[in-house]
């Protein structure tokens, strides 16, 4: 490892401990590199803008400013009777819903602090009120968020499709499909018999007419999937025109249909999403800086090689692994930008098909938002249950490792997840 290499490690980690924001972070690092390389500062920007001028970086904020329109247009109850009418006859049925919830709202939002707080506020005091412990309610939540970067459309997956390239975002969208509908399914079956042991109330099955109301007032939030994903899949929209549709019929269904936004909110809403995207921008920009510190040292023809001739299973054990712990101290966008170009390169060189390996890398960066130290979706949900972060992490424990279950067998049988894409001629 060269002198400038190693001081680029040093002054990145100590400044992550100094808890520095992790894109000026990325910078700082990449500028003391540049420094004693004797390179032209000027690269910086020119690194930076190439990071951050990708034409499907536009999806990014049309799907955030969906989300945003759609949590605080009046879609949330009716998303969360839906599931109540199908799920609620279970021991458990508020955790269930909570979980099904997060599914659906991750279909919509693709964001998991986003899911975690919205849902959170609601969903958590009722099931505090239903008389469960309140960090198993914090828990449930905290781990459900985690389905909202898996099932898309993802802001992450977005991002590390641009990162590594060679690598479809519509492709990667039909990949996770099927993990985040096993996740869900699996923290269901957790929470349904956690419940059971502790006694946890279900409710008695809605009359028919009940069900049936559910599912239409439902409806308008539930073709928004449809439009997005169908249209891309259907080959009618490419991925950035389909996030600007759903921004249109988005707002249709908040301002018109359900009047629960007016127009002097819209500006709010705008400057809020505008925020979250340029923290994700900013974060690529930063990340390219970063990257091209790497590949100027020739990190990756010295792995390759070597890496080369070990088998693909062993690989994708210690890929697991790295972003496992990795995801106990980064955060999800700041990991992708920095690992993903390194990872995927040497995963192509040993034969793992493009969409597995990312699909592997993306659900890996998500379970680190609910583990500890410094998962953001347990220091988002444990302060509305009003619990010690230690407290829900406890409780946490069933639903993340079934999670990692689930992880694991779609890592070394990919077909569960590959044959949708496959299906659809992705591969």
């Amino acid at each position: 490892m060269s002198f400038s290499l190693s001081l680029l490690v040093a002054v990145f980690l100590t400044l992550m401990v100094c808890g520095l924001p992790i894109a000026f972070n990325l910078l700082l690092s990449s500028m003391v590199y540049m420094l004693s390389r004797g390179h032209d500062l000027m690269i910086m920007g020119q690194k930076m803008y190439e990071g951050m001028s990708s034409f499907s970086f536009l999806a990014v904020p049309f799907f955030v400013v969906t989300g945003q329109l759609m949590l605080k247009g009046g879609l949330l109850e009716r998303l969360i009777d839906f599931v109540n009418a199908l799920f609620g006859r279970y021991k458990g049925a508020v955790a269930i819903v909570t979980i099904g919830a997060a599914l659906l709202m991750g279909a919509i939002v693709g964001l998991a602090v986003a899911s975690a707080a919205a849902l959170g506020v609601f969903l958590i005091p009722m099931m505090k009120k239903e008389g469960y412990r309140p960090a198993f309610a914090a828990a449930v939540m905290s781990s459900a968020s985690l389905l909202g970067p898996i099932m898309p459309p993802s802001v992450l997956m977005i991002m590390y499709c641009i990162a590594v390239g060679r690598t479809s975002i519509a492709g990667l969208f039909l990949t996770a499909v099927v993990p985040a509908v096993l996740i869900a399914g699996g923290q269901m079956l957790v929470a349904n018999r956690i419940a059971a042991k502790r006694n946890y109330p279900s409710y008695p099955p809605p009359a028919p007419g009940q069900r049936k109301r559910a599912v239409l007032r439902a409806i308008p939030a539930l073709f928004l999937p449809v439009l997005i994903l169908g249209g891309i899949f259907g080959g009618v929209f490419t991925i950035t025109e389909a996030s600007a549709a759903a921004v249109l019929y988005s707002l249709i269904l908040a301002v018109f249909l359900n009047r629960a936004i007016g127009w002097r909110d819209v500006p709010g809403i705008f400057m809020e999403s505008a925020l979250t995207s340029g923290l994700v921008l900013i974060l690529a920009g930063a990340g390219s800086c970063m990257a091209w510190a790497i590949a100027n040292e020739r990190i990756l023809s010295s792995l390759i090689g070597p890496l080369s001739t070990i088998p693909p299973w062993l690989f994708l054990l210690a890929i697991n692994l790295l972003l496992l712990i990795n995801g106990c101290f980064m955060d999800d966008y700041a990991s992708v930008v920095i690992l993903a170009p390194i990872i995927a390169p040497i995963a192509w060189a040993i034969g793992i098909e493009p969409l597995h390996i990312a699909a592997v890398v993306c659900i890996n960066l998500v379970i680190g938002l609910a583990t500890p130290p410094f998962g953001i979706t347990l220091f988002v949900t444990s302060p509305i249950a009003k619990v010690t972060i230690e407290e829900t992490v406890r409780e946490a424990i069933p639903f993340l490792a079934v999670t990692i279950a689930i992880m694991f067998l779609i890592t070394f049988v990919p077909e569960i997840m590959l044959f949708l894409p496959r299906m659809f001629g992705y591969l």
